[in-house]
């Protein structure tokens, strides 16, 4: 997750956020979890981690989380009594105008700031500018498990509160793992993201973890028109417009191992894993 420049600095460890959506497959479950430090369960997403393993699997007892967190009106009374049986937190917050998504961003933002405080500024909430720190920022990363299967409501949905959640804080950039992509919000800016790329020949075969991507990216349009420009792709382009409607950069295919990427407004950018 630490796949784009940032002033050179190098990023926090991130903290994992697992939703109650089914979780990506183990070996990248596993990575995933072994590179974060602070682990957060959102409500029903308990569930998911305890049933990723069967009754007697004595792996269960190595990927406990730090806290589970949401209204828990979804939590099962087995995995509580089980996480709780292992010094797990478990908190509920009642308050029924959030989402557990937007409960668990703001949990992990208090758990993980020096200062204590959950990082929001809401005078931040607007479209445009960069996500800078702040002297009260937290986690410079959360890496959320989530699917864009399904429901395309449900889907949709993910991508609209990483948006809004990414316009509150200061800090923390959101990295969504899909079933097959790894995909997050560029703001406004110049941006080079670092793509180690899967061969044509390597697809199929045991992946050491060198090569983290295929050379399948789409830059979308998905929070309103944007002009972009692009380096390092197969069809690049220059103060391009791009809106829902209108052109979009799908389908499109990494050249290298970076690109870089110029636009005027945020923009989601998505990339097919390895």
């Amino acid at each position: 997750a630490n796949g784009i420049e940032r002033d050179g600095k190098e990023a926090a460890k991130p903290s994992l956020l697992i939703l109650n959506q089914p979780v990506p497959s183990w070996d990248v479950f596993e990575r995933l979890w072994q590179h974060c430090g602070y682990r957060l369960c959102a409500d029903g997403g308990a569930n998911r981690l305890f049933d990723n393993f069967a009754d007697g699997d004595g792996r269960r007892e190595g990927f406990i989380p730090d806290i589970i967190h949401g209204d828990l009106d979804s939590l099962r009374d087995d995995v509580r009594a089980y996480y709780q049986s292992k010094g797990v937190t478990i908190s509920r917050d009642p308050d029924q105008y959030s989402t557990d998504f937007g409960k668990a961003i703001k949990k992990i933002a208090a758990a993980t700031n020096k200062d204590g405080n959950d990082g929001y500024d809401d005078s931040k909430n607007s479209t445009n500018g960069n996500a800078n720190s702040s002297s009260n920022s937290s986690t410079s990363e959360i890496i959320i498990l989530g699917t864009l299967a399904g429901r395309v409501d449900q889907g949709l949905g993910l991508l609209y509160e990483m948006y809004r959640e990414s316009n509150k804080h200061c800090a923390p950039h959101l990295w969504l793992f899909s079933e097959s992509s790894v995909s997050w919000i560029l703001p406004p800016g110049r941006h080079r993201i670092f793509t180690p790329i899967q061969s044509e020949e390597e697809a199929g075969k045991s992946n050491d973890g060198a090569a983290c991507f295929t050379k399948m990216i789409g830059i979308l349009p998905a929070f309103g028109p944007a002009v972009i420009s692009t380096e390092g792709l197969e069809w690049d382009v220059r103060e391009w417009e791009t809106s829902v409607g209108g052109q979009v950069s799908t389908s499109n295919h990494v050249r290298g191992q970076s690109v870089v990427v110029e636009t005027d407004g945020k923009v989601l950018f998505t990339i097919e894993r390895a």
